[in-house]
């Protein structure tokens, strides 16, 4: 897990896990837990695009996991 240093990547990889588990309700926890996270870095820092590809990619897990409910 060292690649992953930055909290919100620790975070993508939680929500994963309860995608994957089922578990809706943790999910939407760790998605508002991402947000909050995101928001608080602050400032005109370029992201990497595979911080991009992988939170666009949590969103689209929890879409799939809620219609899934």
């Amino acid at each position: 897990m060292d690649e992953y240093r930055r909290l919100s990547d620790k975070i993508i990889l939680a929500h994963e896990q309860a995608c994957e588990e089922g578990k809706a309700d943790a999910a939407a926890l760790l998605l508002q837990a991402l947000e909050v996270d995101l928001s608080s870095i602050g400032g005109a820092k370029e992201e990497h695009r595979e911080a991009m590809e992988m939170l666009e990619a949590a969103f689209d897990r929890h879409e799939k996991l809620m219609s899934n409910q």
